[in-house]
């Protein structure tokens, strides 16, 4: 009992890890010289809530901060040489948080700010990986009409990257991100990398068996045909991040698609279920144009990778509620397309 409060009041009086300080404050010197820029640096205060770490100037001190800090631990002081600047450091920063993993792979900051009249991003590694692979997309798909985010500097060691800040000219709803996705985005992109028919066995392992995955599948009141697992499926790379949530409407009207450290060579599957529980018919129909013709059919594909991904989610000890709406609506979707394949024939 004692431990556990020392504990407390230790990460209280040091609320985000030392780790995450250091890093984020090489990364902003380094930031600023990479940008040719004359600043000094400008007092800024890191302080702690109940999910993450807030950034923000000195001179905004509010005591609704103090309050806070009552509670989640005290303000940390640091100098930053973007200024004024606001901004984020994930859960994973907070030294509460840390304390509960033996290992901490990948976490970042993210600081805004102008300068010169030009708003810009600051994404900022504050754990061992890097931004080598976000980093990397972002220079292949430069070429897309500003599909991404333009790079303004980079870390040679890949530890941080400058963007341009994309102000977005209206908000969109899930639905709506999923539609400029399909109709603007999806097409160019796939066209560009490819789809591979390869083994649905590589979406199998130990704990993903075949037996697990048609009994989630009676579970989610779908079904999965005869030997599904002796077929194909079409496998690009993929975004791998939460497409319906990270798509910005530029000023001219051009989207822009965010975020793509979690870029992998997977199932398409995985990136076209999000959309299709916001636009089931239309990324039916995107998903069978593109679609190998040696594969699943896509409705299946889809099938596959929502049993696999409602069964990882049991791993997880919370579960957020949104994520399992999100699954119990595609397996809506897909049984009543069952329901009308069963109708048709």
């Amino acid at each position: 009992m004692k431990s556990k409060i020392a504990h407390w009041f230790y990460t209280w009086k040091h609320p985000v890890t030392d780790l995450a300080l250091e890093n984020l404050k090489a990364a902003s010197r380094a930031a600023d010289r990479a940008l040719a820029g004359n600043n000094t640096p400008s007092p800024h205060l890191l302080y702690p809530t109940n999910r993450d770490i807030r950034v923000r100037p000195q001179s905004n001190w509010s005591p609704l901060v103090r309050l806070a800090g009552l509670i989640y631990g005290r303000p940390v002081p640091v100098e930053l040489w973007q200024s004024p600047a606001t901004g984020i450091l994930g859960p994973l920063a907070r030294s509460r948080k840390s304390a509960r993993k033996s290992r901490i792979a990948k976490e970042n900051a993210i600081l805004f700010w102008q300068s010169d009249g030009v708003s810009r991003v600051l994404k900022i590694s504050l754990a061992l990986r890097s931004h080598a692979r976000e980093i990397r997309m972002l220079k292949t798909l430069a070429a897309f009409d500003g599909l991404v985010p333009q790079i303004e500097a980079a870390d040679p060691n890949l530890r941080w990257i400058v963007l341009e800040k994309i102000d977005s000219a209206r908000q969109l709803g899930a639905s709506e991100q999923a539609e400029r996705y399909l109709s603007e985005i999806a097409p160019g992109y796939f066209r560009f990398w490819g789809c591979k028919a390869k083994p649905v066995s590589r979406c199998l392992d130990a704990t993903i068996t075949p037996n697990a995955m048609e009994q989630e599948a009676h579970r989610l009141s779908i079904e999965l045909p005869q030997d599904w697992q002796s077929g194909t499926m079409d496998w690009s790379i993929t975004h791998g991040g939460g497409i319906c949530e990270e798509i910005l409407i530029r000023p001219d009207g051009r989207p822009c698609l965010l975020d793509w450290e979690k870029a992998t060579l997977a199932p398409i599957g995985e990136d076209l279920l999000q959309v299709f529980e916001h636009q089931p018919e239309m990324t039916l129909q995107f998903f069978s144009k593109i679609s190998a013709s040696d594969t699943l059919p896509v409705a299946t594909q889809l099938a596959i990778i929502l049993c696999k991904r409602s069964l990882s989610k049991r791993k997880r000890t919370k579960i957020n509620p949104k994520s399992i709406r999100s699954d119990r609506t595609c397996a809506a979707h897909l049984a009543a397309l069952g329901a009308k394949t069963v109708g048709k024939a």
